[in-house]
This record gives structure tokens, C-alpha cells and sequence, in this order.
């Protein structure tokens, strides 16, 4: 898979807005500890170059990917796992919704729960992957 550069390669759909620091390969090492499913490469191309990113959609909604610590402490806060087996929640719309990696309906892939809900059946596919959201622009009439 070939892993692209957030600042060089984002979708012109979506501008950053702020963003922290990116993140130690301890704190990776712990999220991979923590997760119930494998770290996409593309997740970490987002984090080793920053973390906390908050990314302004079509110029009209927020999304925002976590960094590693900030993945453990809401998964962990919200049951994520208990409610999603085999899920990471790697984000957020800033509005109640959950950007979850997980299998549903549609495969493997990239979804939006919400939060007050985390049921795999009312999940909406975003894309197949980070990088096809980030990178290719698909799915992001659904954030």
C-alpha cells in the first residue's frame, strides 16, 4: 500500500484546522498493545507526523484523528470494544460521532458510530481505509 504524507497528499476536500505533535513510537507501541485490531499503515503515516488532527470538512464539519494515547483513553471510556469486537475508534466528528475501524455491513473498513449508540448495524462506511477517505476524498459526504 503506498502510504502518502497528510500535508503533501490530502484530498482538497479537507483543510487542517490544528493538530499536536506526532507521536512517540512508545505510545504507538501502546496502542498496538491496547488495540483489539491490527494498526493500519495508514493511521500510522497520520500519527507519526502528527497527532490530534482536526480536519475541516467541505468547509462545514469537523473531523478530528486521534493520537495514540488519546485512542486508548476513548476506546477504553466508551467500551468500545465491548460494544464493536475487533473495532478501534481512531477519531471523532466533533459532534457525537465515533470514527471506527471495524468490520460492517459493507467489509472491512472505515465507519461512523455514534457514540451514544456503538452498534455495528447502525454504523455508516466512510471508506475502506483511512488513506481512501484522507487521501482519495471517498466517503466524506457521510462525516
Amino acid at each position: 500500500m503506498d502510504v502518502h504524507s497528510l500535508t503533501k497528499a490530502l484530498h482538497p476536500i479537507f483543510r487542517i484546522d490544528g493538530a499536536k505533535s506526532a507521536a512517540t513510537a512508545a505510545e504507538i507501541d501502546g496502542l498496538r498493545a491496547a488495540a483489539a485490531v491490527p494498526l493500519p499503515p495508514d493511521y500510522l503515516a497520520v500519527v507519526t507526523e502528527m497527532t490530534e488532527v482536526e480536519l475541516l470538512v467541505n468547509g462545514k464539519k469537523y473531523l478530528r484523528i486521534w493520537g495514540p494515547k488519546r485512542c486508548i483513553e476513548m476506546n477504553a471510556a466508551y467500551q468500545i470494544q465491548k460494544h464493536i469486537p475487533r473495532s478501534l475508534a481512531i477519531g471523532d466528528d466533533e459532534g457525537g460521532m465515533a470514527l471506527v475501524l471495524m468490520e460492517g455491513r459493507t467489509g472491512n473498513g472505515l465507519y461512523m458510530v455514534d457514540f451514544s449508540v456503538l452498534d455495528a448495524s447502525d454504523a455508516t462506511f466512510l471508506a475502506s481505509t483511512l488513506g481512501d477517505l484522507l487521501f482519495k476524498g471517498f466517503g466524506w459526504q457521510s462525516v
